[in-house]
Formats: C-alpha cells, sequence, structure tokens
C-alpha cells in the first residue's frame, strides 16, 4: 500500500470518527450479549446516532425499505488485504474489509476475484471474566506513563476512551523487548497483543499470495500497531520485524475487553444512579432508565461558562451530576436570579417539549457536569416522563411572574 492511499484511509477513518463507533458497538454487544447481534447493532445505530440515521429511521417509519448505497468496493478489498499493520494513529488492520452486494445471477460474468482475508469475530467476555478477572499494574516511571498515555490519546483507536479508561489501560500495559530481525508479530497469525514502540525501529513487511515479501513502512518511537488484534480474533494484515534492538509495550486482548466492560458498567451504574436521585426518574422501570442511561452524555462547564442563553432555540436536556448552575431570568433591562440548580436538578427540557425558546440563561457557577441529551434522544427517551415534565412549565411560568409583575 503506498503512502498516499494509507494516509487518505487514516483521514477518512478520523473524519467520519468511525473507529470510535466500532469499538462502542462492541462494548455494547460484549455488555447486552443479545440473542441477535446484526438487528442490535442496526437498533444501536439508530437509536445512538439518530441525526445520522435519520434518513434510514423515517423510512423504516412510513414502512418504506431503507435504501443502501454501497461502494464499489474492488479496490478496497485488494487494500484490506495488503494494508500496513502499523500507524503512529490508526492503522489499515483498524479498517474492517468492504462489503459487496452482488446479483447472483451474474456470477458468471464476474471474473475471478482476489482470496479475501480470513472474517474477523469479536471474543466473548462473560460478567465471570470481569468479575473474576484481576488487572496486573506494571510499575513504570513517571516519563514511561506519561509517553504511553500521550501515545493513546494520539491514536484514533482510542481517543473516545475517557481519562480513567486510559490510565486504565496505561497501568496494565507490560514492557517487551525484541533483538534485531526478531519477529514481533507474523502476517497471518492470530492477533494477540496491541503495541507501542517506546524505543527503536521496527520495519512492516506483507507477503503476497506468489510468496513475495515486500517492505511497506518503517514505525519508530511513539508509533502504534495491532489495534485491531485486542477487539477481535483477526489475522495479522502484515509481519512485524525489529530492526534493531526495539523497546515496546504491549495491552493482551482479553485485559483490553475486561477493562472497557469493567468501566463501561460503572460507567451505567453512575448514570442511573444520577438519576435516581432525581424523583420524577424513580417512577421509571429499570429498562427505561438503562436506556436513557446508556444514551446521556457528560459535558463539563467552567466557572462562568454559559450553557444556555435565554431566547435562543433549545437543542439539549440537561441533568445537574456536579456543581451549581445558576438559572438568571431578564426582562427589558431587569435581571434576576431565580434558581440554583444542584446535583440532582435537571433543565432545558421546556424548549424540547414545545415550540418556546429558552426561559432563562443559565450559568456555571464553579465548575459544573451535566449529563446532556440531545433533542431527537429526549423525544425518543422521555415519552414516559413528558407528561410530568409538562405540568413543570406552569411552575415555571408562576416563578417568571413572581419576579418581573
Amino acid at each position: 500500500m503506498t503512502t498516499e492511499v494509507q494516509a487518505d484511509l487514516n483521514r477518512y477513518l478520523q473524519e467520519k470518527n468511525l473507529n470510535a463507533v466500532f469499538v462502542q458497538i462492541v462494548e455494547a454487544i460484549l455488555i447486552d450479549k443479545p440473542e441477535n447481534p446484526y438487528l442490535f447493532m442496526v437498533n444501536f445505530l439508530l437509536e445512538k446516532y439518530p441525526e445520522e440515521t435519520k434518513d434510514i429511521s423515517d423510512k423504516i417509519k412510513q414502512g418504506r425499505p431503507p435504501s443502501l448505497v454501497v461502494a464499489n468496493a474492488t479496490d478496497n478489498e485488494e487494500l484490506s488485504d495488503t494494508g500496513s499493520d502499523c500507524s503512529s494513529a490508526v492503522t489499515n488492520e483498524s479498517v474492517a474489509p468492504s462489503v459487496r452486494h452482488e446479483d447472483p445471477s451474474s456470477s458468471e460474468k464476474q471474473p475471478q476475484r482476489k482470496k479475501r482475508r480470513e472474517s474477523v469475530c469479536a471474543e466473548k467476555i462473560t460478567d465471570h471474566h470481569v468479575q473474576e478477572s484481576e488487572l496486573k499494574v506494571i510499575e513504570k516511571t513517571q516519563g514511561e506513563a506519561d509517553r504511553i498515555l500521550q501515545i493513546l490519546k494520539s491514536n484514533v483507536f482510542f481517543s473516545h476512551l475517557d481519562e480513567h479508561q486510559m490510565r486504565v489501560i496505561q497501568n496494565v500495559m507490560f514492557s517487551v523487548e525484541k533483538s534485531d530481525a526478531e519477529v514481533i508479530i507474523n502476517q497471518g497469525d492470530d492477533g494477540d497483543n496491541f503495541y507501542i514502540i517506546d524505543s527503536g525501529l521496527v520495519d512492516v513487511f506483507i507477503d503476497s499470495d506468489a510468496g513475495e515479501r515486500r517492505h511497506v513502512k518503517k514505525c519508530e518511537a511513539g508509533d502504534a500497531f495491532g489495534e485491531l488484534a485486542i477487539m477481535y480474533n483477526a489475522p495479522r494484515a502484515a509481519s512485524c520485524i525489529a530492526n534493531g534492538d526495539v523497546r515496546l509495550w504491549a495491552l493482551d486482548r482479553v485485559s483490553f475487553n475486561v477493562i472497557l466492560m469493567k468501566t463501561t458498567m460503572a460507567k451505567r451504574k453512575i448514570m442511573t444512579d444520577n438519576l435516581l436521585k432525581i424523583p420524577v426518574f424513580g417512577q421509571l422501570t429499570e429498562y427505561e432508565l438503562l436506556t436513557i442511561a446508556d444514551t446521556l452524555q457528560e459535558e463539563t462547564f467552567e466557572d462562568t461558562a454559559i450553557i444556555c442563553n435565554q431566547g435562543d432555540r433549545g437543542d439539549k436536556f440537561y441533568l445537574v451530576s456536579e456543581g451549581t448552575a445558576v438559572c438568571t431570568i431578564s426582562q427589558g433591562e431587569e435581571s434576576a436570579e431565580v434558581a440554583r440548580l444542584t446535583s440532582g436538578s435537571y433543565f432545558g427540557e421546556v424548549a424540547l417539549l414545545t415550540t418556546k425558546p429558552r426561559q432563562a440563561t443559565v450559568t456555571a457557577a464553579g465548575t459544573l457536569t451535566c449529563l446532556t441529551l440531545n433533542r431527537r434522544t429526549f423525544n425518543r427517551v422521555m415519552g414516559p416522563l413528558q407528561d410530568i415534565l409538562m405540568r413543570n412549565i406552569e411552575e415555571y411560568n408562576k416563578i417568571r411572574a413572581a419576579h418581573f409583575i
């Protein structure tokens, strides 16, 4: 693969944030373990990315079959077979093989196609794995820990993880040392580890079906390779061989999946506990609570930051997780503070339940952490509570009247 083609693929993955989406889907599947993972993935995308899948969801509601546009996969299939296994940000090992829909009746007219790479499948991680697995912390110098964290943050595959997940991964990575010409990974073998180069050089080779070996890239300190191996039992796309003495940091597949499950399950519990602090959410079933918890996004605002302005069109619903939010209402040249919202309070529902603009300006008093739902997700998951939330509008009108009568 040429450097230009690889750079173009990397740009596409970063622009579309696809690696983060892949990881989120696998996380959700590992936690829920659905009987039909294919239907689960479709529903996941429709629910998690409502704006991006709006056309498809609209057609489904109208009873019309959605049309899927599948690009010509011929070139990409070859790239999938021969992609480099190394990158400072994201590798072709992270790129899933292209899908091509063909008319079976035209099979005789199709030319012989190159043999595809073997399929990949996710390793099943059970609740027992998560509960019983003890993650071993590997001691590192501060400099080593900082370098690992910096590389993880710059890698698209890990960029969606939060600070805590990054540090847990950093803690469990273990040292691997290789001498000159020693094989680190071999093309075609099952993947087991993800690697970060701490020092030294690594040459990347791809073997053709004809047995020819081609040098495709040289990786150096700060580069990473093997991302797909920690998500799937996937055969290696290339061979990586030490060029001189090399020191690497490695992360094994099971530890990575346990970390994701432990942290994701812990995050889900925190989200659910936050919801239960709010009396109106206590009326929901466990399923309804988990549905809302899984769609919440965490946002942090610094002191004096404006979360929303009175008169603006509302596009989010906010739950206060930590800190204090100050609500101010203006009328003409007058302005009055009408409320201070702390953990367990919420705001922003009026603009989403009605066509009214924001009813107040909300500002952070100190550092403020909120859990948010966008308009489309709010309308979908908050259905059981909308009647109750509508009643609160009358209370807001009374508050406003009390300050400006």
